[in-house]
């Protein structure tokens, strides 16, 4: 159990909230108790316990390297009114799910969710009135019923900033946010894997049409581990030789790179589509060959190799 709660913790489990506000704490996932041989360990992050509609997760997937840790925002904002799920006490839990499938890791935590002013027994628009009127309770208690009205109004505006951030955004929105980008997302893509393509775009522009760029967006994309070899077709000594992919004999080819994909975790990587990818991505004036493989056990982390 030990190992368990290492994995994953809340940075704040006791949180306090009004309706039509938010608040937010930090999921912390890591260091893994045991590391495939690729060297990163994936997570699917899941909340239990609150509607989906209350709340927000930067990441619903991560894949984090050995000995580090990872950070997950979590957003709680329950709506102004919510006829289906009242006011009160909610505990809730997050939970980890290691991909393949592997011991899962829990942590707990509650939230109060209060009507609005409650906390401070007041209305703010208190700070409206002038001076002489700013003390009468009676005022502070019955301004509440028109803040009710005005506060989704502004909470709407102010939470406009999410919608920009590809971490929180909804779901629904990321098509949209990366044609902001000239990004076009493939409709097969998994949410973290655009998530993460929407965050690294201008990073990756900044190399586009060099192999450091054509095997970072690969992997994002596949889900594989890219092998990407210039001007020549087969082993070649250096970063991107692995034993068992692409360690066969070959010959000089000029102008063309060789692409080698290595399906990791039972992922299919579908040929026509990745020749597509491939295509796009690289340089106009550079042919291409790419090969689809099975990882060996080595690097599945199955136990076998």
């Amino acid at each position: 159990m030990e190992l368990m709660q290492q994995r994953i913790r809340l940075f704040s489990d006791d949180l306090k909230v009004e309706a039509g506000f938010t608040v937010e704490t930090t999921i912390v996932v890591g260091p893994a108790d045991a590391i495939p041989p690729d060297g990163f360990q994936d997570y699917r992050v899941v909340l239990h316990g609150l509607p989906e509609r209350w709340y927000s997760l930067s990441a619903t997937s991560l894949r984090v390297p050995a000995g580090e840790v990872r950070e997950v925002l979590l957003v709680i904002h329950p709506p102004h009114e919510d006829r289906a799920a009242p006011l009160g006490m909610y505990e809730f839990e997050v939970e980890l799910v290691p991909e393949p499938e592997g011991e899962r890791s829990r942590a707990g935590g509650r939230v109060r969710v209060l009507a609005p002013g409650a906390i401070a027994l007041q209305s703010r628009l208190l700070q409206y009135l002038p001076n002489v009127l700013r003390g009468d309770p009676f005022l502070a208690r019955f301004l509440l019923i028109f803040q009710s009205i005005t506060d989704p109004i502004e909470h709407s505006i102010s939470a406009t900033h999410h919608y920009l951030d590809p971490r929180l955004t909804p779901s629904e929105f990321l098509d949209w946010l990366a044609s902001w980008l000239d990004l076009t997302l493939d409709p097969g893509l998994d949410e973290r894997a655009k998530r993460e393509l929407i965050t690294r775009a201008v990073e990756l522009y900044r190399w586009k049409g060099t192999r450091r760029a054509l095997r970072e967006e690969l992997q994002i994309r596949t889900g594989g581990r890219p092998l990407v070899v210039e001007n020549f077709d087969g082993l070649r000594i250096g970063q991107d030789a692995a034993l068992g992919l692409n360690t066969h004999l070959g010959a000089r080819r000029e102008q063309c790179i060789t692409v080698t994909l290595a399906q990791l975790g039972g992922r299919s990587i579908d040929p026509q589509q990745a020749n597509a990818l491939v295509e796009e991505l690289k340089p106009a004036h550079v042919g291409s060959v790419v090969r689809i493989v099975s990882a060996p056990s080595s690097l599945r982390g199955d136990g076998h190799g």
